[in-house]
């Protein structure tokens, strides 16, 4: 289960033979009370080198770096699992005595021997929380390296937001193809006044008898929509007087774009507040900074 852990993280191409007969020449330790010289076994080298005999049976030796990733990813999948297993073992079964003066020189090695139907029932659920825990990690550092910092302004307004740069949102304005950023209101809503955010809430409010403000009546377009199982739906969208994207050293600016304002809070965690059409970064012209 641990190479076959290493595997799944690392995202290796996974044959269960080679996983098996990986995890047969581990085991060969087991026989070590019935050998005469056991203490070979228990040796530090011994141990290293069956680790790396595993890890090379299970996973091959394509390059030097190749197979150091993966021994280093199996030794601290083995440490972090053993330790949870220690850990928890001692959670749920040792019990401090304060009174007892002779606490700490009572405890052995590792004081109470964990049992196998402990380790039999703790590391599959061990295996699956870490790979699940993975997982989540590897989606935030995705997400992290597409996360840039955006300024928008609008009536000479300006906030400071933080965009995901989103492959997935490919929305655009049909009329004049320019490519649309889909802003949270949970940080703009001071940008409008309450007539502009009645639109962004129901867009048919346009169509009513609600008057906009002079100054916003140009600047807001009706955008057509679909998600899954939904067609014809419309957002409400404004021109910005100027957008402003840093990525890395460089910075990216333009008003060729539209900004959608949705009621609703785009990141759970709060680590982003906006979603950037990647087409805004191709088309708005940059400057280096140092």
């Amino acid at each position: 289960m641990l190479l076959s852990l290493t595997g799944v993280i690392l995202k290796r191409k996974i044959r269960k033979r080679k996983i098996f007969f990986g995890g047969l020449i581990g085991s060969i330790i087991v026989f070590a009370p019935f050998i005469t010289n056991a203490a070979l076994f228990f040796s530090p080298l011994f141990k290293i080198a069956i680790s790396v005999l595993m890890v090379w049976i299970a996973f091959g030796f394509k390059r030097m770096r190749f197979f150091f990733t993966n021994l280093s990813a199996f030794y601290l999948l083995t440490f972090a699992i053993g330790g949870a297993l220690i850990g928890l073992h001692y959670l749920f079964s040792f019990q401090y005595n304060a009174a007892n003066a002779l606490f700490l020189t009572n405890i052995r090695g590792f004081g109470d021997p964990i049992s196998w139907l402990f380790v039999i029932i703790g590391f599959p659920i061990l295996y699956f929380f870490s790979k699940d825990t993975f997982d989540k990690w590897e989606t935030v550092k995705i997400e992290y390296e597409n996360l840039v910092d955006v300024e928008i302004s609008i009536n000479n307004q300006t906030k400071q937001l933080r965009g995901l740069v989103d492959s997935g949102n490919q929305l655009y304005d049909p009329l004049t193809k320019k490519p649309v950023l889909i802003v949270s209101l949970r940080k703009t809503a001071g940008f409008f006044p309450k007539e502009v955010l009645a639109v962004f809430e129901d867009v048919h409010q346009l169509w009513k008898e609600n008057e906009l403000p002079s100054e916003w009546m140009n600047k807001i377009s009706i955008i057509p929509y679909r998600v899954v199982g939904k067609d014809n739906l419309l957002l409400a969208a404004v021109k910005p007087d100027k957008v402003v994207i840093r990525v890395d050293k460089k910075i990216y600016q333009t008003n060729r774009l539209l900004l959608a304002f949705i009621n609703q809070t785009l990141s759970a965690d709060d680590r982003f507040d906006c979603i950037i059409h990647p087409k805004i970064l191709a088309q708005s012209h940059h400057e280096q900074v140092s």
